[in-house]
């Protein structure tokens, strides 16, 4: 790989786009999409390497943690939404955690035609043994950024979040 500027950066990438279109366009967006997008990829990356040798893909580990917390289980959209997903893609994700028996599917009392999602105790003992290391994992992965900076990064992602899912899509 070489060291010269090209279709892989994306400086020059906002530059060759830049030269195709008109004033409207904005260099910046391009760059915060093209930036967003490979920075989302290289952690997804860091994650299915750390959660490889458990079997788990990030998508687990996210439902996982967010039962965690939570003071009681579930439903698929409560769920759903705390990870920012549609209720529909997360059923095999479920299933393959009740399939490691890390999760339980409990009828849900308030409506008998859906059911409720709980961590069980051999999930809660995963988390127990694997939580400590994760977190020095992505203290590693953030090493660059100071204190202030990640909240700051987390204020404007949160803030990204909020324009994309409030935004008016204009179809052409």
């Amino acid at each position: 790989m070489t060291d010269e500027p090209g279709f892989h950066d994306v400086e020059w990438q906002v530059a060759r786009e830049a030269d195709k279109h008109t004033p409207e366009f904005d260099p910046d967006l391009l760059k915060l999409t093209l930036t967003l997008y490979r920075t989302m990829s290289s952690f997804d990356r860091a994650g299915t390497a750390e959660l490889a040798p458990h079997g788990l893909t990030v998508s687990q580990l996210n439902i996982l943690t967010v039962l965690h917390r939570a003071d009681r289980p579930l439903n698929m959209g409560e769920l759903a939404q705390a990870i920012s997903v549609r209720p529909a893609n997360l059923t095999n994700v479920v299933d393959g955690l009740v399939a490691k028996s890390y999760v339980e599917r409990q009828i849900n009392p308030g409506d008998r035609r859906s059911f409720l999602v709980a961590n069980t105790e051999a999930g809660e003992r995963f988390l127990a043994e694997f939580l400590p290391s994760h977190w020095r994992h992505l203290d590693a992965l953030a090493w660059q950024l100071t204190g202030d900076e990640r909240r700051t990064l987390t204020a404007l992602l949160a803030k990204l979040r909020t324009s994309i899912e409030s935004a008016q899509v204009v179809t052409p």
